[in-house]
């Protein structure tokens, strides 16, 4: 039986409504949430996530209800009895929410500089940091956000933070393989990364027996209106 994801994109910049206008809507445990956000630009950036995972919701179940949105203790984001799942990231101005039947995680990463680029060997598995060791300057840092968004997004699906599972997501890109070590769950996993137009890495997972996928994508242009984005080179993984 096939598994259908949808991926919704929005730019945060244009995509943040005022805040009254949504803030109200939501569950009065969200609006105190949102009140120990000091810094400006965070407030802004969790309303737009607030709003993109609502137009979603819209646009895949028609009625939305805003006080069903809810912040579990991991920090996912639960709506109503968690049979449609979500999971939420962004990247700069590029904000983005998966939804699927199945637990899922997404990652999206602007490629920047970074000093671990180089120092793969403190955040990633031994194979793992030898295999990027072997690549030239350019593809390294590519590989690394390969690695580094596929691992995010298993923590997400799993309900466990990046520092507790980096090292234990063991994948092998190549080989197109994943090995879920503990605290992670066993398999069976799926896994996607790819990239979008303008130099983006998403990485998509869900865990159980999900294969095989239906990804479809699309960016949301204004209230109402999603245009459909293309996935580039998209590559999965497996893992039973």
């Amino acid at each position: 039986m096939q598994t259908s994801v949808e991926i919704m994109l929005m730019d945060s910049a244009a995509g943040a409504p005022p805040e009254q206008e949504l803030l109200s809507r939501l569950h009065p445990l969200e609006q105190s949430r949102y009140r120990t956000f000091t810094h400006a630009g965070r407030r802004r950036s969790w309303l737009a996530g607030r709003a993109l995972m609502l137009a979603a919701l819209a646009r895949v179940s028609g009625v939305v209800d805003a006080a069903a949105l809810r912040t579990a203790e991991s920090g996912a984001v639960r709506y109503r009895d968690g049979t449609l799942n979500l999971s939420l990231s962004h990247s700069r101005d590029l904000m983005a929410v998966a939804l699927s039947s199945a637990a899922v995680g997404l990652d999206i990463e602007w490629p920047k500089p970074r000093i671990s680029v180089d120092m793969a060997e403190r955040v990633y598995s031994p194979p793992e940091a030898a295999w990027l060791d072997t690549l030239p300057e350019d593809e390294r840092r590519d590989a690394f956000y390969s690695l580094w968004t596929l691992k995010e997004a298993v923590c997400k699906a799993a309900g466990l933070k990046l520092g507790e599972c980096l090292r234990h997501a063991c994948f092998d890109i190549e080989a197109g393989s994943f090995t879920p070590e503990p605290p992670l769950p066993p398999g069976p996993w799926a896994c996607m990364h790819t990239r979008l137009d303008g130099g983006f890495r998403m990485t998509l997972t869900l865990q159980g027996d999900v294969a095989p996928l239906q990804v479809d994508c699309w960016r949301l242009t204004a209230p109402g209106e999603w245009r459909q984005e293309a996935l580039v080179q998209p590559a999965f993984i497996y893992a039973r």
